[in-house]
């Protein structure tokens, strides 16, 4: 059973990162598709400016605000309420998490006949977040009742691969799956789990942060920091990337560290944007390196 409950606990990591990170859809088509330069999708533009200020710019704060707009006029994008179970999962709103997700699977059965590849994509972001709900407030004993609404998540992007195997919103979904689970099961092949973000994935800023996370869990820091560096170059406001960029110059240690320091402390200037749980644990690394003495902050 420790197998199964160690892939329950990367699914319900990868249900966050589904409704962070995979659950995205296009943007109308006289804007930028932020997964695809062709076919683009049309979602409602006060959801896109949402999803980039949570991803592109890390601006959770004003992020969440954004979000409060976009319900008042698009309460039919799945996008929207994914985004919202996020929120509500960085709160420990787990209750919260679970209605958002219903309303991603409501969103996502209306979608389907119109635009079944995300249709299919968002009925299993719906069961990440629902297996997610069910371990964080039942505890890992609940893994067996959580087990088949994970692989109704894979059921339903193998549904959306028979329509397009090389869709880039697909291949990111896919790929953050693929790699956390490739984090715990040891016998996995990363390569082959990064296979899919490495090849279709987009857009850059979370295809090389997928990416560089997996490197340095694999402790492979030179290929982690080549990744991240990637990632900042599309997305250079984002503080999440400067901290783990830090993390991972912290892992290579030797000269590195004092540019890590730096990197912990460009990351907190913008600690007014922040996540809260996100803010105290860089707080936390920060001080770590410091010997126990506090990094400034803006």
């Amino acid at each position: 059973m420790n197998r199964p409950l160690k892939l329950i606990s990367a699914s319900v990591s990868a249900s966050l990162l589904a409704a962070l990170v995979t659950a995205a859809t296009a943007m109308p088509s006289f804007a930028a598709d932020p997964f695809r330069s062709t076919n683009a999708r049309a979602i409602g533009s006060e959801t896109q400016k949402a999803f980039e200020l949570m991803f592109k710019e890390g601006n959770y704060v004003a992020a969440v605000k954004q979000l409060d707009l976009a319900v008042r006029t698009e309460a039919s994008e799945p996008l929207l309420f994914a985004l919202r179970a996020s929120t509500a999962y960085a709160k420990e709103d787990y209750i919260g998490m679970q209605l958002y997700g219903k309303r991603v699977r409501t969103n996502a059965e209306a979608l389907k006949g119109k635009d079944d590849l995300r249709a299919y994509l968002y009925i299993a972001a719906s069961d990440l977040i629902e297996a997610g709900y069910i371990v964080k407030t039942e505890g890992l004993s609940s893994a067996p009742r959580a087990l088949p609404l994970v692989q109704s998540v894979f059921d339903n992007i193998k549904k959306a691969q028979d329509i397009d195997p090389n869709d880039p919103e697909l291949n990111l979904i896919k790929g953050y799956i693929d790699m956390l689970i490739a984090s715990v099961l040891p016998l996995s092949d990363l390569e082959s789990a990064l296979a899919s973000l490495k090849q279709y994935a987009s857009p850059d800023y979370l295809k090389w942060r997928g990416i560089a996370l997996a490197y340095r869990d694999a402790r492979k820091p030179e290929l982690a920091l080549d990744a991240v560096n990637k990632a900042i170059a599309a997305a250079p406001n984002n503080p999440e990337l400067t901290y783990l960029k830090g993390q991972v110059l912290w892992m290579q240690g030797g000269n590195n560290i004092p540019t890590a320091k730096k990197q912990f402390e460009l990351a907190l200037s913008k600690s007014k944007q922040m996540n809260p749980s996100l803010l105290s644990e860089i707080r936390e690394q920060c001080r770590n390196i410091s010997g126990g003495k506090s990094c400034p902050e803006s």
